[in-house]
């Protein structure tokens, strides 16, 4: 993104919507100012590969940097292709500080192309396959192979230098303070921060790429939480903070998003460790504590280590042999790198049919329980619960992504059952719209759908759900007199975090009152998670297919 310039305006404003989500690579008009052209001093590290190839490609990679991951499976062969045709390829590390400084790398991935005598001939991304908060099923734009075959040829490459989307390389991040700089530390002002809002995911184990626990952690990964936060990519909360109040709400302040900046510019200052907070203690295994019950997918799924995965569906017998009500629920995956997310849907047995929800897509269906991103295990007031019907099958839906490595996985569910039968049946059912038809090329495409409630009732939680194109969606309850409140504003949609929106207290609703869902989908050019802006999008499971489903988990209310 374009936050090294822009960070000093953002710290001046309100920071809410200010950058894009996805960041691609974008050319560079004036690449002689990236030394694009400049040969490196003689005598470099670099030197003896430089002695015996026509090219050398020299690409920074960082193991805790989830783009760099998803290339290393392309770097391998492109290595194995082109070493034959005299071009070197060297994967650097991040360590490598002389390095880092010659050739004045920013990001990982980013790969240098040079010539016999040192001279840079290309800098920037591989393609664009890969991106902040994106992953094509292939390239729409080969920079670094077009560049190589132009050199081969003896022509100018057509792009000279892009920026290349990824992780900030940590070079700036160790500069003495300057005279005047903040006074904050890391156990006083920052740690807090850090284990309120970060370390349930940035902890070892966790779906988080690195760990921000200690001081050394955070230190490691200072400009990257630096910018992940100025860009409010992170943490993940993407509703506006103008409507509602959330239990699960957790959006860093303006304060604190400042705070952080302010640390890492001022040097990082560790701080007296007196003045941390006591340590956060996290439960290891089921954080619901043991279940009664657990129900596994039969056989470990196998994920490769790049392309699109199409959606899984695995069916698990239950084999009840009476209706159990549920009093907490954890959906555990078991390979958590691989897995975005899981809907768990119920399947009644043949002679109930009638009183199953239509599953996934279906009108007014809803799932059962989920396993979504920084989302919590479902535990259910007292009185409230779900119910599984005997012989109900569970439906697993599984959306896996591929990190650059293969992986298997094998996920489950974990149920404890209510002493007694709920009072209150907690429901989840989706406004929405299957007739959706997204015009080829359109920015901005606006869908919606309605959902009545037959009854009194009490809402628990709103979670929106589009695929890649999707850009923004809102839920407006409509009340009974007419009167109109924005429930859930949530303007910069992220397919990577589907987050359940839990009112800090539930939302009491009138029999009648309706909710208008309104979602606008992207399928231009300019959005780089589309698969192919050329073409009408209608509605389907797939990731490349669109949907429009606004769950409402609720209680009916006497």
């Amino acid at each position: 993104m374009k936050l090294a310039r822009l960070l000093p305006l953002l710290l001046a404003l309100p920071l809410y919507g200010q950058e894009d989500l996805k960041q691609a690579p974008t050319v560079i008009e004036k690449p002689y100012e990236r030394g694009v052209g400049k040969a490196i001093p003689p005598g470099s590290p670099l030197q003896p590969l430089l002695n015996d190839s026509k090219l050398l490609v020299v690409v920074f990679a960082a193991p805790e940097c989830p783009v760099a991951k998803l290339y290393k499976p392309k770097l391998d062969r492109m290595e194995k292709e082109w070493v034959a045709r005299g071009v070197k390829l060297y994967v650097a590390g991040t360590d490598d500080a002389a390095l880092v400084r010659l050739l004045d790398a920013r990001r990982t991935p980013e790969a240098f192309v040079l010539d016999p005598k040192g001279v840079m001939r290309y800098r920037g991304a591989i393609d664009d396959q890969y991106g902040i908060g994106y992953q094509r099923d292939a390239a729409t734009k080969n920079y670094l192979t077009d560049a190589l075959e132009s050199l081969l040829a003896g022509k100018t490459p057509a792009v000279l230098a892009t920026e290349a989307p990824g992780c900030p390389i940590e070079k700036a991040a160790g500069a003495a303070p300057a005279a005047g700089s903040s006074k904050g530390s890391f156990h006083k002002d920052v740690a807090p921060i850090l284990q309120k809002r970060c370390v349930d995911c940035h902890r070892p184990g966790e779906i988080g790429p690195f760990s921000l626990l200690t001081y050394a952690d955070a230190k490691k990964h200072a400009r990257k939480m630096k910018e992940a936060v100025a860009a409010k990519r992170m943490p993940p909360w993407h509703a506006d903070p103008k409507h509602g109040e959330w239990a699960n709400d957790r959006h860093l302040s303006d304060a604190e998003v400042r705070t952080i900046a302010g640390w890492v510019d001022a040097g990082m200052p560790e701080g007296n460790s007196k003045d941390a907070p006591a340590p956060r203690k996290f439960v290891e295994g089921w954080t619901i504590g043991t279940p009664d019950v657990v129900y596994k997918i039969p056989r470990a799924e196998r994920i490769p280590a790049e392309g699109t995965v199409p959606y899984k569906y695995v069916n698990v017998r239950t084999d009840l042999k009476e209706d159990r009500w549920v009093q907490a629920m954890e959906v555990r995956a078991g390979a958590r790198e691989v897995v975005h997310h899981i809907l768990v849907f119920i399947m009644y047995p043949l002679n109930r049919l009638r009183e199953q929800p239509p599953l996934d897509g279906g009108l007014q269906g809803g799932y059962f329980a989920i396993l979504v991103p920084g989302e919590s295990p479902m535990v259910f007031a007292e009185g409230q619960g779900k119910l599984v019907p005997a012989g109900a099958t569970l439906v697993f839906q599984i959306h896996y992504t591929a990190v650059g490595k293969a992986m298997e996985d094998q996920s489950s569910i974990g149920i404890v059952w209510a002493k007694k039968p709920a009072k209150q049946e907690v429901l989840t059912r989706g406004i929405v719209n299957t007739l959706i038809r997204i015009p080829p090329g359109a920015d901005n495409h606006k869908e919606e759908a309605t959902f009545t409630f037959d009854s009194d009732a009490k809402i628990l939680g709103l979670l929106p759900h589009m695929h890649v194109r999707g850009k923004a969606f809102s839920y407006t309850l409509i009340g009974t007199d007419g009167k109109e409140q924005v429930l859930l504003d949530v303007p910069r949609y992220d397919f990577n975090w589907q987050t359940c929106y839990r009112p800090k207290e539930p939302l009491a609703v009138k029999k009648g009152s309706r909710i208008r869902a309104i979602a606008h989908y992207d399928n231009s050019k300019n959005n780089p998670a589309n698969p192919d802006p050329t073409k009408e999008v209608k509605f389907g499971q797939q990731t490349w297919e669109e949907m429009f489903i606004g769950y409402v988990d609720f209680v009916k209310t006497p």
